[in-house]
């Protein structure tokens, strides 16, 4: 389910969804797209807060999760992720949710991660723009292994106007991003039923682009104008 190469600026956001059909049932396909209604929404409003489109997302119908290197056996669910991908000589830059974070992440949960997502997109074209591509770009640090990344996303209170957003955001940040009711639905909703798991080592969630593409990119210019000063 490899989607490099693959993406565009303009998606179905339940694409992957129905190229897996095979691997995903069709009562819950029928859920995640009745649920997209809820991603949108909060999209829209996270765009009237900051001044800015979204970039493209799609869904994914895999809950990746990265496994500990520690001895505790733990598990970090990706609940989403925000790539750069290389199409045709150019960088589009996307945002993964996660299938079970559409069906069972709370409205707060679901606005904070899509929030947390735009901050992401806005370093990268931050750190695209600057021609800022160092090895810490090119490898796992692109795409968050874990929420406790505050270093790696720009301040909240620099793109949003809702105050109470840059407060959950901040206090996520400073915390870490843990919702145990959302952890346990994903393991019996989802995990206990067969659905699709990607396990993967920490450091194998990577992505890789070229200085070419990136020079050939022109990014949004409300984005990298709010950017440019930072």
């Amino acid at each position: 389910m490899d989607i490099l190469g693959q993406m565009s600026s303009k998606m179905d956001p339940f694409s992957r969804i129905e190229a897996a059909a095979n691997f995903v049932d069709k009562k819950t396909a029928t859920s995640i797209r009745t649920k997209l209604k809820r991603v949108d929404e909060e999209v829209k409003s996270i765009e009237r807060s900051s001044g800015l489109t979204y970039p493209p997302y799609y869904v994914e119908p895999v809950l990746r999760v990265v496994e500990s290197g520690d001895n505790t056996g733990g598990l970090g669910v990706l609940y989403a992720r925000t790539i750069p991908v290389d199409v045709n000589g150019s960088i589009t830059i996307v945002v993964e949710l996660s299938a079970p974070l559409v069906l069972y992440g709370t409205k707060r949960v679901l606005r904070i991660i899509l929030a947390h997502e735009l901050l992401h997109y806005l370093e990268l074209v931050r750190r695209f723009v600057r021609m800022d591509i160092s090895s810490q770009i090119t490898s796992s640090s692109i795409m968050e292994e874990q929420y406790q990344d505050n270093s790696r996303v720009i301040d909240p209170s620099i793109v949003f106007k809702d105050k109470r957003l840059i407060s959950q955001l901040r206090k996520e940040h400073l915390e870490g991003f843990t919702e145990e009711r959302l952890n346990e639905k994903c393991k019996s909703k989802w995990i206990e039923r067969g659905l699709p798991v990607q396990k993967m080592p920490i450091g194998a969630n990577q992505v890789s682009v070229s200085p070419e593409s990136i020079i050939k990119t022109s990014f949004d210019h409300k984005a990298v104008d709010l950017v440019s000063g930072i």
